[in-house]
């Protein structure tokens, strides 16, 4: 499959669209426009995405309309030219070159922008820095010596802390405590722990409770959320990476307009 038509095509699923529902879309912008170039037909996209062919510049305007994404999220080729770019190209192939840079060229953990979530619907470990050149490396901030932190973020449909942690945070991720102690009594949230977790169907992220005999570990969410608690199998079916140092987190509720645009930096929760 070419490049642009395997964007084009993971764009589409994300968006939750069918071929038939962009042609319909994409019929309104012409009549909009008043010129029927710019309409995209089911199957000449369904075409498009399974074969190597060139679209028309006023098609892909319609289809950038459609998706909401840039011209840089669509046209830009993958990273070349170190490392780094190559590696994270790989181990995330739908990301667009644009996000992908921004990931390795912050001086230390920023709030991607909202659009990202986007390509991060569920929780994500992000690569090490040690894996970055040296160059991307002298962009971060300077830690002192030990083990180096891991970043992940949370996926856009990930809502186990919220309100406290939104969806699209970034946390920082002290890898050098990765153990539960069983029954210990917190008398808030603010004291309780949040860890990072790796299981065999993804990333985690969230308070956690251990049985006295440490048979099984639970993911426990916020009260006020609705999604449920899960358990695993401790040491079997679940990984605990490390105990979240730092929170990088928007405010207020996802579906918030008022409260959600201003970023705020917290301490463990």
């Amino acid at each position: 499959m070419n490049e642009m038509g395997h964007k084009l095509r993971t764009i589409r699923n994300r968006r939750k669209l069918s071929l038939r529902q962009v042609e319909r879309l994409t019929k309104v912008i012409a009549n909009r426009y008043g010129d029927k170039a710019r309409g995209v037909s089911a199957s000449w996209l369904g075409r498009i995405e399974r074969e190597n062919h060139s679209i028309a510049h006023k098609r892909l305007e319609s289809l950038k309309e459609v998706y909401g994404v840039s011209h840089e999220e669509l046209a830009e080729e993958p990273p070349a030219g170190n490392e780094s770019g190559q590696e994270l190209h790989s181990r995330f192939p739908d990301i667009p070159s644009a996000v992908l840079k921004g990931l390795i060229s912050l001086e230390g953990p920023l709030l991607p922008p909202e659009d990202w979530m986007a390509y991060f619907p569920k929780t994500t470990l992000l690569p090490p820095l040690s894996h970055l050149s040296k160059t991307d490396r002298a962009n971060f901030t300077r830690r002192p010596r030990g083990r180096e932190p891991l970043y992940g973020i949370l996926g856009a449909n990930d809502t186990t802390l919220v309100p406290f942690v939104q969806p699209g945070a970034v946390v920082e991720i002290d890898t050098s405590i990765r153990t539960i102690n069983p029954g210990r009594i917190f008398h808030s949230i603010f004291e309780r722990p949040i860890y990072f977790l790796r299981s065999h169907d993804g990333y985690h992220c969230g308070w956690c409770e251990l049985d006295a005999e440490e048979n099984w570990l639970a993911l426990v969410p916020s009260a006020m959320t609705a999604t449920p608690q899960r358990r695993w199998r401790y040491k079997q079916d679940v990984e605990v990476i490390g105990v979240v140092k730092r929170i990088l987190t928007r405010l207020g509720f996802p579906d918030d307009p008022e409260t959600s645009i201003n970023p705020v930096l917290q301490g463990s929760l």
